[in-house]
């Protein structure tokens, strides 16, 4: 064997043996299976908002009682993202992402037995650790089941059904709400994603990265043989140091990668306090300017909808343009637009035509953006601690996201729509510069070239 044989990027390297190879039917068809697991997660995740105000009239409570309840589900998505992420790492992609989808699912349909908040705040504590433990794990799968050059969209694809799932959970309510009660959505929004973590006992493969670490060979010969690469038993792939790694959580900070990783952090920590000022608060801002209560839902819906589509976007982006381009790109306008709507509110401008089109591009930006961040991470860790990695990311993340419930109500007591949306745009400038840091920290970890992601 060469020596250029044996190192990273040559002949025996498993990832530039998938990152050469042709996207295969059977990569795509993990792609639609992890997809769906996105959209459970969201599914389960939005289940709460959508029965709050049933729970509020059946238990005949104030709705402040349910802030714990709230809080509860947010502390346990930020920890089970760490402790799936580390799980993922240790024990397989596989089966930390089964067995977060049946956590979650067990403990949305278990919110039916609730009879009281306290009983429900610890439920959907443990149900926030479900939820929270499928995302770096699915995010790695996708990551090492697809091509550098097609890494890009596969992820957006994924990560757009979470907010899929929302929507999933709002035509539930819609549907079955008023008929059968609050406890039968409950059921409903956990029995589906049983359903799936069973069938993925059959169906879900392990990540062939995880297969050559764990030394399982010719289960890993068979996979690859799935995805249309054959001929591989007679290879001796070669695992790099970092791949080694028995501790993930150490490897996050070795000299390497430790400035790529606070960076990351820290841009993540940004994009989920804008983003989560945006989702609490708007609705309340544009009531505050004498928007009436229609309005200011369909504000935050138009906000989403731009999402949905941005999301999408900047998985294209990623692959034609690279990660540099399209993320400064992407907050670059994003800062622009938020300042925009400060000056337009400080101004009295009221007209929906002018404020919804702008919220519209708004989160188209910001979906887009969070998309890359995500990207990022799964590009920047070695196998051995992707997950962790990814994990700890969005981890930090939500404690933007907690955060965002004192800056966003702080900026609308002390400067009104104007710094309220001021505070936005300063969160997602930081966020573009902490993120091309990032990029810039570990060279050739963050993106493919451009030029190689079309071929």
């Amino acid at each position: 064997m060469h020596a250029s044989d044996s190192g990273p990027g040559g002949p025996n390297d498993l990832t530039r043996l998938i990152d050469d190879a042709p996207w295969s039917g059977y990569q795509k068809l993990v792609l639609v299976w992890l997809a769906l697991v996105f959209a459970v997660d969201g599914l389960a995740n939005q289940s709460l908002g959508i029965t709050l105000p049933a729970m509020i009239a059946d238990w005949k409570v104030r709705p402040d009682v349910f802030a714990p309840v709230t809080a509860a589900n947010l502390t346990g998505v930020a920890l089970g993202s760490v402790i799936g992420g580390l799980l993922g790492d240790r024990v397989g992609r596989r089966w930390a992402l089964i067995g977060s989808i049946l956590l979650f699912g067990a403990a949305t349909a278990c919110g039916a037995l609730a009879q009281q908040p306290i009983e429900l705040m610890i439920i959907r504590l443990i149900d926030g650790l479900g939820i929270g433990a499928a995302i770096p794990n699915g995010a790695a799968l996708i990551s090492e089941f697809t091509p550098a050059r097609r890494r890009g969209r596969a992820i957006a694809i994924g990560m757009v059904f979470i907010p899929i799932g929302g929507i999933l959970a709002g035509g539930l309510g819609a549907t079955i709400l008023e008929m059968l009660g609050w406890r039968t959505v409950l059921v409903t929004a956990g029995v589906v994603p049983i359903v799936l973590g069973l069938s993925f006992i059959a169906l879900l493969p392990e990540s062939p990265a995880f297969l050559l670490r764990a030394g399982k060979r010719q289960e890993l010969d068979r996979l690859l043989a799935r995805c249309g690469i054959a001929g591989t038993a007679s290879r001796e792939f070669v695992i790099p140091p970092l791949e080694k790694a028995t501790a993930p959580m150490r490897v996050l900070l070795v000299p390497e990668v430790r400035r790529a990783t606070l960076l990351l952090w820290g841009g993540f920590f940004t994009c989920l306090m804008a983003s989560y000022t945006i989702f609490s608060w708007v609705p309340t801002m544009l009531h505050m300017l004498d928007f009436d209560l229609t309005m200011t839902s369909l504000g935050l819906t138009t906000f989403h909808t731009g999402g949905v589509i941005g999301a999408l976007f900047s998985g294209l982006a990623l692959d034609r343009k690279g990660f540099s381009t399209t993320h400064m790109a992407l907050s670059g306008v994003a800062a622009i637009l938020a300042l925009t709507l400060a000056l337009l509110l400080a101004g009295d401008v009221r007209a929906a035509a002018v404020i919804f089109p702008t919220m519209l591009a708004l989160g188209f930006c910001m979906s887009g953006l969070h998309n890359t961040l995500y990207t990022l991470a799964a590009n920047t860790y070695p196998t051995a601690a992707r997950a962790t990695g990814v994990g700890m990311a969005a981890a930090v993340g939500r404690l933007g996201a907690v955060l965002s419930s004192f800056t966003g109500v702080r900026s609308l007591e002390m400067g009104g729509s104007f710094g309220f949306f001021a505070i936005v745009a300063l969160l997602l400038a930081l966020c573009g510069l902490s993120g091309w840091a990032a990029r810039g920290a570990r060279p050739g970890s963050g993106e493919p070239s451009p030029k190689r992601a079309q071929a």
